[in-house]
C-alpha cells in the first residue's frame, strides 16, 4: 500500500496580487501539521509599514482539516498599494501558537482612492482648461495660487504632478502605471488691432 504525504494548500498557491477595497476569497486554506480536525484554529495577519494593519480569522471549511478565509472589502479598504507582507498563524489551545506560513502579496491600489497629489493635479487642469471651481483656483502651490499663475507656470507645476502621480501609480501597482496626460495648448489673447 502506497502512503502519500498529507498536502498543503497555502494562501499563496491561490492568490499573487489582490485589488484594495475589494473583497479577498473565499481562500480554502489547509496545513498538513496543522489540520482543523485536530483542534487548530487559522489566522491571517497583514502587515503595513506601520506594524500589522489586519488580523482575520478563517472560518472552517468543507473538509475536515479545511480553513475557509474571507477578507471583506471593509479590511482591504485600508490596504494602501504596493507589496504587503502576512502571516497565516496557526492556533492550538495546548500546543501554543506557530507559523504555518509566510509570505507577500501585491496590492493593486483602491480605484476608489485618490491621493492628495492626484487632486492637486486635477486643480491644476482644471485651471489650464477654464473650468476649476472656487476651491481648485484657489489651491497654492508654493505661496502661489492657481488662478494667479501664467501658463508657463501651470504648465511646470503639472509636469512636475503628472511625475509625482506616476510614481505613486506604478509604486502601487507595480507595473509603472501612467496617469493620463492631456496637453492644452494655451491661447493667446493680446494680439489686438494691427496684427503682427
Amino acid at each position: 500500500m502506497l502512503c502519500f504525504p498529507a498536502m498543503s494548500t497555502t494562501l499563496f498557491d491561490q492568490v499573487v496580487q489582490i485589488q484594495a477595497g475589494e473583497t479577498l476569497g473565499p481562500y480554502t486554506l489547509s496545513y498538513a501539521d496543522y489540520p482543523r480536525s485536530g483542534a487548530w484554529t487559522l489566522k491571517c495577519i497583514f502587515f503595513g509599514q506601520a506594524g500589522q494593519d489586519c488580523d482575520v480569522a478563517a472560518a472552517a471549511g468543507t473538509g475536515a482539516d479545511e480553513f475557509s478565509l474571507t477578507i471583506p472589502a471593509a479590511t482591504t479598504t485600508a490596504f494602501t498599494g504596493g507589496r504587503k507582507s502576512f502571516i497565516i498563524e496557526a492556533v492550538h489551545a495546548t500546543t501554543g501558537t506557530y507559523i504555518a506560513e509566510r509570505g507577500s502579496i501585491l496590492v493593486l491600489p483602491n480605484p476608489r482612492v485618490t491621493t492628495a497629489e492626484m487632486t492637486i493635479l486635477s486643480s491644476i487642469r482644471a485651471v489650464k482648461a477654464g473650468l476649476a471651481t472656487d476651491g481648485q483656483r484657489t489651491t497654492a502651490l508654493d505661496g502661489i495660487q492657481l488662478l494667479n499663475m501664467t501658463p508657463r507656470e501651470l504648465d511646470f507645476w503639472e509636469s512636475r504632478y503628472i511625475r509625482i502621480v506616476n510614481a505613486q501609480i506604478g509604486r502601487a501597482g507595480g507595473n509603472g502605471g501612467t496617469y493620463a496626460i492631456q496637453h492644452r495648448t494655451p491661447q493667446r489673447n493680446d494680439f489686438h488691432g494691427g496684427g503682427w
